[in-house]
């Protein structure tokens, strides 16, 4: 049975019984075939997002009296955006002062009627003793006693109610003052000083500045094969052709349905936004990894011809003659390609592969073999 590597040479090279092996030698370019550790990678395209972008809504319900932001605007995380008025506001938490000023006076005289009525309760217990207090007294001062401590009781609360009041009426005083979440940018106002506004009301939208975020798409083929434990992803800013880096990655488990791929997100620092003039909405690409990093042979893309779905490369032998092999091309990696003989044991590191006049050579062919790296240090 003829061998899978004699079936493709026959493929490749019909021609090959008008060819000497005795011919002249012909000069050609050759390259060592190195082996390294090698991951194979994909570049994708994608955007960049800011890390947060919001509509900051009012929280209360008044006339807005104060928007101090326009579009284009920087603010920082605290900076006042927006007022709204709170006299109604003020004048309920004065209401409720003064109802707790009275709740505190009516506290003092229900401590003061039951210091009077357990008093009036020790003594009739000290008469009792000589016969001279009725049950029915005992009894109805023991009840005074105990509707004493029952007011008390309802007077300590009512001033805790109006201690509850003042605290979420100073939460609405505070919340009628809109100030920044984040540090960001204006992007758009949704309303007006003078406007009737209610909790939910769209004030003003915000973008975040600082780090962004690089949303990578990657085709479904690629679902299990990046590499999630990369900690640093090669991108590129398709505008200015600034190289950078992207950082924890991580992916979002939703494919869509109607471009077929899914998101890797990925952080971009503050410190490469600002030195390469970053916005959200530019277009970025990526390298990502994909599989694990191991040992895998390296030739120059050059040094691989291709015949239809089928690939081989050229060695010079020991002998001088050219050799021809089939190989699988399993991924590019710049300007090489990583490749694997068809035969496992048809080529090792070191030999020596025809990059430059593979094209007129067949099996057998005497070849005059040229370091291309020797001669470039000779010329």
């Amino acid at each position: 049975m003829p061998t899978l590597q004699s079936r493709l040479l026959a493929a490749f090279l019909p021609l090959l019984f008008c060819v000497s092996a005795a011919g002249a030698q012909q000069p050609v370019f050759v390259e060592p075939l190195i082996q390294v550790p090698t991951q194979e990678t994909e570049r994708v395209i994608g955007s960049l997002r800011a890390r947060a972008t919001s509509i900051i809504a009012a929280r209360e319900e008044g006339v807005l009296l104060e928007l101090g932001v326009r579009e284009a605007d920087r603010v920082k995380a605290g900076d006042v955006l927006a007022r709204q008025d709170t006299r109604r506001l003020q004048a309920s938490r004065l209401q409720m002062v003064a109802d707790k000023a009275m709740a505190k006076a009516t506290l003092l005289e229900r401590v003061a009627d039951l210091e009077d009525a357990e008093l009036d309760l020790e003594a009739l217990l000290s008469a009792s003793k000589s016969g001279a207090v009725s049950e029915r007294e005992l009894r109805a001062a023991r009840t005074r006693v105990s509707v004493g401590k029952a007011l008390r009781e309802a007077a300590t609360q009512s001033i805790a109610s109006y201690d509850a009041g003042i605290a979420l009426t100073d939460i609405h005083i505070a919340d009628a003052v809109v100030r920044a979440p984040f540090d960001a940018y204006v992007t758009a106002r949704h309303s007006e000083v003078g406007q009737w506004t209610k909790p939910g009301d769209s004030l003003v939208t915000l973008v975040s500045t600082g780090a962004l975020e690089a949303w990578l798409e990657l085709p479904e083929r690629l679902i299990g094969r990046y590499d999630l434990g990369a900690e640093q992803v090669a991108l590129r800013a398709e505008a200015s052709g600034a190289n950078m880096s992207g950082a924890l990655p991580r992916s979002i488990p939703m494919v869509n349905e109607r471009s077929r791929t899914f998101y890797l997100v990925l952080d971009v620092t503050a410190q490469a936004v600002a030195t390469h003039s970053l916005q959200p909405g530019m277009s970025i690409s990526g390298t990502v990894p994909l599989g694990k990093q191991e040992p895998q042979l390296l030739v120059s893309k050059n040094g691989v011809l291709r015949r239809g779905t089928s690939s081989l490369v050229v060695i010079v032998g020991e002998d001088g003659l050219a050799q021809h092999v089939p190989v699988r091309v399993l991924f590019a990696k710049g300007e090489q390609f990583a490749i694997e003989p068809v035969d496992a044991d048809a080529l090792r590191a070191g030999q020596l592969i025809v990059v430059e006049g593979n094209e007129r050579l067949f099996p057998g062919t005497p070849v005059e073999a040229v370091r291309r790296d020797q001669a470039a240090q000779q010329g």
